[in-house]
């Protein structure tokens, strides 16, 4: 039998012979090794680097970043702090504790295991407000200070008191239906909740329980925020008590107006059909009025929100905060288009109301967090008058002053003393977070930057500002905590959290992987920031696979120092790829006319900037620029597939509870963008609903795409994966892989469906990307 060899094959293998030290000695030999030096390595890893890490690892306990506190205060006395901790076997289950401000010493308070007889059992209302929340964690998830010796905070369903002086504590509540929402009095003496939509206040000396709201019903709520409210718009709660605890504010929502979304639970045990009104864009919000009621019960008087030829008669309660008279509530109301903001001034004793300030924008606005009233009449609020987000004064007559300048971006007030504010924001760029006392003077604020170094600096004041409790992270410092003087004087460390040999992320340190920050410019010459993880094995004129994490949207920044976030990046590099982020035009704290370039245009301009930052990395001389897949999830599993059906960069990608219809998406976030989607409404815009859907570029979406979805998503409903399902079908698409997972909303709660999960990007892209050739591994 003859051996015939193709031309260009048969020079190869003599090339081969030649160059050689060691020439093979038959011409298999040299055909094979020709075949070996000209075809390049798969550097893609079945297992990852020494030390490095894994889906199993990322979801598991203890947690990498190691320990964490959370919900920090210091205590009235200032002498120590409390925390919520979670424990070393699970840092989901939270405890609370105590740590000496002087000496950094911690002690337990409060075992939240050792005050229930079995596992805690929520109901569904506390779980529905935990996901808007994003709260994850278990046991003792809120705490408040009563007085100078006691610390209320819910469990289990009901409320307990913990004495530090007696070091016990005692059960408030014991019903069978569930409190949430727990409040405590200005002066401690009174506690309020809300059980089974309806309000009540406790008198914590005497026990005395009253009822303060009536005339719940299956559809009608008292002293609760509505959905979107709670998710779009950051206010979780739906009472606010006076801070002479005589009187209470609180809301009364009608949810009949909203369509039931029927969400099937399929679970090991069988189905359950769970009918949720979800207001889907261009349908009816439920109706809200406010009302005031006297701390010792009697007849709530209602106020009219709706009554006001500006804003019209659809609205969204925004804010609600209490004078220090103890009768005016500032109060405030967002037309539903999002372009007009007023806060009134009410009175609680007539009902009288009063326009006391105004935001418009041509835009949408952003709505800050509470405004802060002023002894004067007036108040602090946050807003975004002039691109960047500043502290404002408003004057008892109207007059608005700016605080802070317009060069610093001030996220957050965090304390407030007689000449000056404490503000958390950034001034020389968006990548880290820090504190800066705002010094208030006629000629204008003087600015000092108070923490020092990169990273995320966060900050809780005591009462007189004299001291603050320090959080700080950075890419190679997981989280810590440190009491600082108000100059920024270090006091002791709470939590220092070294990475010596005994921290849980010890084992993974030679591995870990600190992200490469820089700057593309976009098409009209904004800078965009990204960040991008190349693997520590990477050798010169090696070439890697590259994966795109994507999310893209309005009202997040995934660019930015910090440990947390950052493990999934790690660990599909400890897997050999490439792994880059950008946020895009949109993304927030860069401005509001950063953020504006969204408007009327989800699903374009982010698709025009991420293109831009696919086609940087495929020619970096380390990427594999055949072989690029993206991932996302929420709105990032949008833009995924948005950016494999409307480009050609990618190979294949990851699509995780991904709006695939804005229509199917609630009213507060998608007209805040996009309008109304009703033809010929006053909100509507022609396009932009149709042009940001992903059916629109179906035909594009030809690439291998791993679509994941919680079949009990209450924020993004699972029938957005249903609609591209059935699209796929009937246009007899086979690219697309489904996992579904039983039970799961829309951030995983299970950690054995987290590893699934993750396991399952993992592999998909490293089947999908790794070119057909050898293994390294």
């Amino acid at each position: 039998m003859k051996l015939v060899l193709p031309a260009l094959l048969l020079s190869m293998a003599l090339a081969a012979c030649t160059a050689s030290d060691e020439p093979p000695t038959t011409l298999k030999e040299a055909v094979m090794q020709s075949q070996a030096e000209t075809q390049p390595v798969n550097y893609i890893r079945n297992t990852p680097v020494q030390g490095g890490l894994t889906p199993e690892r990322i979801n598991s306990s203890p947690a990498l970043g190691g320990t964490r506190l959370s919900s920090v205060q210091i205590a009235p006395s200032g002498e120590f702090a409390t925390v919520l901790q979670g424990r070393e076997d699970d840092a989901a289950q939270q405890d609370l504790w105590a740590y000496d401000l002087e000496t950094g010493e911690g002690r337990l308070l409060v075992s939240s295991t050792d005050l229930l007889a079995g596992p805690e059992v929520l109901s569904e209302e506390e779980k529905n407000r935990r996901e808007r929340a994003r709260e994850y964690g278990s046991g003792i998830v809120s705490y408040s200070w009563v007085g100078e010796n006691l610390l209320l905070f819910p469990l289990g369903g009901d409320i307990y008191l913990h004495d530090l002086t007696a070091v016990e504590s005692r059960q408030v509540t014991a019903t069978k239906g569930f409190e949430t929402d727990p409040k405590v009095s200005a002066d401690g003496t009174k506690v309020a909740y809300v059980r089974e939509n309806e309000l009540y206040i406790k008198d914590l000396e005497t026990g005395l329980e009253r009822q303060l709201s009536d005339g719940s019903t299956d559809t009608i709520r008292n002293a609760t925020a509505s959905f979107v409210v709670q998710e779009e718009l950051d206010r979780a709660t739906g009472y606010w008590l006076s801070r002479d605890a005589k009187m209470v504010a609180y809301t009364q929502i009608d949810e009949s107006p909203v369509a039931i979304e029927n969400r099937i639970d399929f679970g090991t045990d069988g189905v359950t059909n769970i009918a949720q009104r979800y207001p889907f864009a261009g349908t009816d919000n439920a109706t809200v009025k406010l009302g005031f009621v006297s701390a010792t019960g009697g007849k709530t008087r209602w106020v009219a929100l709706d009554d006001d030829d500006t804003l019209g008669d659809d609205i969204y309660l925004t804010r609600v905060a209490w004078a220090p008279d103890n009768v005016t509530a500032f109060v405030g109301v967002l037309a539903r288009d999002h372009k007009t903001h007023r806060i009134y001034k009410v009175n609680a004793k007539t009902g009288a109301k009063e326009l006391f300030y105004e935001e418009t924008s041509p835009t949408w606005l952003n709505i800050g967090p509470p405004m802060m009233p002023t002894e004067e009449g007036g108040m602090l609020w946050s807003a975004q008058r002039n691109d960047v987000r500043q502290i404002f004064k408003v004057d008892a007559d109207g007059t608005i002053n700016a605080l802070t300048p317009e060069t610093l971006n001030a996220n957050h007030l965090v304390c407030r003393a007689d000449e000056s504010v404490f503000v958390s924001g950034w001034q020389d760029t968006p990548l880290s977070n820090h504190i800066f006392k705002v010094s208030l003077a006629e000629d204008g604020p003087t600015v000092a930057q108070i923490t020092q170094g990169d990273g995320l600096f966060g900050a809780s004041f005591n009462g007189d500002c004299t001291r603050f409790l320090q959080t700080h992270t950075d890419d190679i410092i997981p989280a810590t905590l440190r009491a600082m003087q108000a100059d920024g004087t270090p006091l002791a460390w709470l939590n220092e959290n070294n990475l010596d040999e005994s921290h849980p992320y010890a084992p993974h340190l030679d591995a870990h992987i600190t992200p490469e920050y820089g700057q593309i410019n976009a098409e009209d010459g904004t800078p965009l920031d990204y960040m991008l993880f190349k693997p520590k094995d990477l050798k010169a004129g090696e070439t890697r696979p590259a994966i795109t994490i994507v999310y893209g949207g309005p009202g997040v920044q995934r660019v930015r120092r910090g440990f947390g976030r950052k493990q999934l990046a790690n660990m599909l590099a400890h897997h050999g790829f490439i792994v880059f982020t950008l946020d895009n035009r949109g993304a927030t704290n860069r401005g509001k006319a950063f953020e504006d370039h969204l408007y009327r245009s989800m699903g374009q301009i982010e698709v025009i900037d991420q293109s831009t930052g696919a086609d940087w990395l495929a020619s970096q001389p380390f990427v594999d620029g055949e072989n690029m897949g993206v991932y996302g999830w929420s709105y990032g599993g949008y833009m995924s597939l948005h950016m494999l059906a409307q480009t050609d960069h990618y190979k294949s990608g990851v699509s995780g509870a991904p709006v695939t219809d804005w229509t199917l998406y609630d009213t507060a976030y998608t007209e805040r963008y996009l309008g109304d989607p009703t033809v010929g409404a006053e909100n509507y815009t022609a396009g932009s609903y149709e042009d940001g859907s992903v059916f629109k570029y179906l035909d594009g979406l030809t690439e291998p795409v791993l679509l994941i979805h919680g079949m009990a998503d209450d924020n993004v409903v699972f029938r957005h994966s249903i609609k591209l399902m059935d699209a796929v079908q009937k246009n007899n698409m086979h690219n697309m892989r489904i996992q579904t997972y039983p039970g799961e909303k829309h951030g995983f709660r299970n950690t054995a469906n987290r590893i699934h999960r993750d396991r399952q990007i993992l592999e998909f892209f490293s089947e999908t990307l790794a070119p057909d050739y050898g293994t390294e591994n």
